[in-house]
């Protein structure tokens, strides 16, 4: 028996493409920025920024970078997740770059 393994709907494929393609761009054109917001959340462990719809919080816990963008309507979903803090602070910055981007890129749903 053949396992189908395209699990995505066709909206959900083009959705995630559109998502992968804001957040390389925005990892590029949004670099210095990103790098600021880095500083800030490694000198003081948390940041937010307000995004569109979503307030989004970042904190440092527990060595993992953690997030949480709660919508100003209770119309929308909430969305979190944490990665690990990398050892280098090289690594640090590019690692909350990466997450800054995929943040606010936007969400597969």
């Amino acid at each position: 028996m053949a396992v189908d393994r395209n699990f995505l709907t066709t909206e959900q494929e083009v959705r995630e493409s559109v998502v992968i393609a804001e957040c390389n761009r925005l990892m590029r054109d949004e670099r210095s920025r990103y790098e600021s917001q880095a500083a800030i959340l490694l000198e003081t462990g948390s940041f937010s920024r307000q995004n569109g719809n979503y307030l989004i919080r970042y904190k440092v816990k527990d060595n993992r970078f953690a997030w949480q963008a709660n919508p100003s309507t209770a119309v929308e979903n909430s969305y979190s997740g944490e990665t690990p803090v990398p050892d280098s602070d090289d690594e640090k910055i590019e690692q909350l770059i990466e997450l800054f981007a995929h943040t606010e890129a936007g969400f597969i749903s």
